[in-house]
């Protein structure tokens, strides 16, 4: 594996599909699970182009109950909306600081496209740990959110 220390060989190591081996929050009061629940799965895709993608879902989530989704309440919706969440644009690697850059282009969130969400990195072995800058939320609390990703190819 390159040694991540240039932009060029950081952005090597992203190259490839990677599924979420684990997610959490930490905040101020101390560590809770993400916030699409207990069990998440997802994957996250990087391609030497400078393209990415990533899909993050809760597992158990409820079928609709109908097999038309125009059928279903709001209340259902929400709760689609809520466990899961995706987004997909291109990607820079800045070495130096130790953060990829997703840049927006679509997502579930209407307010994400055209915005950055930049991420800091570690990579041991084949897992890949993605942390956000600690943010506020809306109870006022601080929060790092976790994403732990195995290479499955």
């Amino acid at each position: 594996m390159p040694d991540p220390q240039t932009n060029d060989a950081a952005r090597a190591v992203f190259v490839g599909t990677w599924k979420l081996l684990d997610s959490y929050s930490d905040r101020t009061s101390g560590r809770v699970p993400f916030p699409l629940g207990e069990r998440v799965v997802g994957r996250i895709n990087y391609d030497d182009a400078g393209n990415m993608a990533a899909q993050l879902m809760g597992e158990g989530r409820p079928p609709f109950s109908s097999r038309n989704p125009q059928e279903v309440s709001d209340a259902e919706y929400r709760e689609a909306f809520q466990t899961y969440t995706a987004y997909f644009g291109t990607y820079t690697v800045d070495a130096a600081n130790g953060t990829v850059i997703h840049h927006v282009q679509g997502a579930t969130v209407p307010n994400w496209p055209g915005q950055d969400q930049i991420r800091f990195y570690e990579f041991a072995g084949d897992k890949l740990t993605l942390r956000t800058p600690p943010m506020r939320g809306n109870d006022g609390e601080k929060s790092v959110h976790t994403l732990v990703w195995q290479k499955v190819a």
